[in-house]
């Protein structure tokens, strides 16, 4: 069974909010682009699962509340997710840093714990001169004990493609808002 979100806005900002009490039992990809009908989340109700849905005439990129992870309970009217224009969520993930085009930085875009591999013994998500893609995932950021993994989506202008260089932050350091994370070149 499918529920509509409610929109709301909280602080000029606007918001989804649960329209139930339930359990958060699987999220959209936070960043991604959603429109009219889409599934944001599902939750459980008194053991019934029901999908959250977008109200009609929304596209917006999603970015979901710090409070929100699997397994955690929602209140009604509870804030799941803030929406921001596709055209400036772009800029906030991955921003060109230095005068110079030639060099791109993925900034951090909270404070937090900086991981650069999914766990101590594996490899890193991006190796330096390793290309990749829009999407990519470069690391993991832990705030308060969720992990959220940090994709490169590259500002509007910018190559779709580049080539990994090095990370500047070590791996299990704390970061702050806005920190650069890696650099990155635009692919040949």
């Amino acid at each position: 069974m499918a529920l509509q979100l409610l929109l709301k806005d909280i602080g000029g900002v606007p918001s989804l909010c649960s329209p139930a009490v339930g359990k958060i039992i699987s999220l959209a990809d936070n960043s991604d682009i959603i429109g009219n009908g889409d599934t944001v989340a599902e939750i459980s109700i008194l053991g019934v699962r029901h999908q959250l849905v977008l109200p009609s005439s929304v596209r917006y990129r999603i970015v979901f509340a710090d409070n929100i992870a699997l397994g955690r309970g929602i209140e009604y009217q509870q804030i799941v997710a803030s929406l921001v224009d596709v055209a400036d969520a772009q800029d906030a993930i991955a921003e060109v840093t230095t005068d110079d085009s030639s060099e791109l930085c993925v900034l951090s875009p909270q404070a937090g714990r900086f991981y650069h591999r999914p766990s101590p013994d594996a490899d890193a998500f991006v190796e330096a001169g390793e290309e990749i893609r829009a999407g990519k995932t470069i690391g993991l950021l832990e705030v308060m004990k969720t992990f959220s993994p940090i994709k490169w989506i590259p500002a509007p202008g910018n190559p779709q493609t580049a080539v990994v260089g090095d990370y500047r932050i070590a791996d299990g350091d704390d970061v702050e808002d806005s920190q650069p994370l890696l650099n990155l070149k635009p692919s040949s």
